[in-house]
């Protein structure tokens, strides 16, 4: 048995059970995971532990599919934020809290198509397209082709129309400048500790007019919701980066009343670009381009092609792979 098991699995929690305190309840819970965080934290830093882009991938590779069986089919109980208040709640049930306060959310807003940055499974963008009735476009990008298939196979089944959707980074989205009415991110920019910057500053390109980030807050979150996202190496600073943003309001920035894990406690920051680009558009389909060139990719059968750098840009199951390390150079044979 390895120790680190023995100590975090065994001996901490015998030794909080030895103060008179349960272990079915969030008070356990939140010592346990407090007292792991701060003798982790370090332990991973001395190491050089830290969240990149190829981590993430795979870790959300080996679990897709997790997601939708929390939206729709699971009903295993856990404690989440119900309502403001900390309770324990099937996931399901926890899932259509969370949907119907974004859903609250987004009614404040006309929009003609949206942008979901970190898609992953499309539980997000499938309620958001419901909520509407169809009558918007939705887009979504993530880093992991199995969570975007997985979404695609289950947004199938709710929907005659699906997203458009791609495998990409979000440092560079493969999107036109002022693109989109909103664009949304959830529990995306946490697992950017190093880049999220550069992911802003995409978003804020790509966007016409609003941004609203659905993610953990470290500013905003309790001393063990700090201690919880520094062992994680989750982001922080997302707030102090905005102010340097001189095009751009921040209105509301908030906790929210639902959120899946009471120690990664969902926020909301509303956000306005104030040189706006009238939203008042038509709906036509917004093309992919080269996230490089950002020139407008051409359509084959099965890649899409970049002209003018001669790059080709793969197809799997109708999804584009429009990530510059899966990208082939092709030059025109004549």
């Amino acid at each position: 048995m390895k120790i680190g098991h023995l100590i975090f699995n065994k001996l901490l929690p015998n030794l909080i059970s030895l103060f008179g305190i349960s272990k079915d309840t969030w008070k356990f819970k939140k010592i346990n995971i407090f007292f792991q965080s701060i003798l982790m934290f370090p332990l991973k830093r001395v190491r050089g532990i830290r969240r990149t882009p190829y981590f993430v991938e795979k870790q959300y590779d080996d679990i897709s599919g997790f997601y939708i069986k929390d939206n729709y089919y699971n009903n295993k109980e856990r404690f989440s934020v119900v309502d403001g208040q900390i309770k324990k709640i099937s996931t399901v049930d926890n899932m259509k809290f969370i949907r119907n306060e974004i859903r609250e959310i987004l009614s404040e807003y006309k929009f003609n198509n949206i942008l979901e940055v970190g898609a992953g499974e499309l539980t997000t963008l499938e309620d958001i397209f419901a909520f509407k009735r169809g009558e918007i476009n939705c887009y979504g990008i993530d880093l992991s082709l199995n969570r975007l298939a997985h979404g695609i196979h289950e947004f199938k089944k709710r929907h005659s129309k699906i997203p458009y959707v791609a495998k990409a980074n979000a440092i560079k989205l493969p999107f036109g400048d002022n693109s989109f009415d909103l664009v949304i991110t959830r529990h995306t920019l946490e697992q950017m500790p190093k880049i999220f910057k550069f992911s802003i500053d995409e978003i804020l390109r790509v966007s016409k007019k609003h941004v609203i980030f659905f993610e953990p807050s470290f500013e905003l979150g309790s001393v063990t919701q700090k201690l919880k996202m520094l062992n994680s190496d989750y982001v922080r600073g997302i707030p102090k980066y905005l102010t340097t943003k001189t095009f751009l309001t921040v209105n509301e920035a908030y906790l929210m009343k639902n959120s899946a894990n009471p120690l990664n406690h969902t926020a909301c920051t509303k956000i306005q670009i104030k040189n706006e680009v009238d939203i008042n558009s038509d709906k036509k389909d917004i093309p992919f381009v080269c996230p490089n060139s950002k020139e407008i990719l051409q359509v084959h059968k099965d890649f899409l092609y970049a002209q003018s750098s001669e790059v080709a840009y793969p197809i799997i199951n109708g999804i584009p792979i429009l990530d510059e390390s899966n990208s082939f150079k092709l030059s025109k044979i004549s």
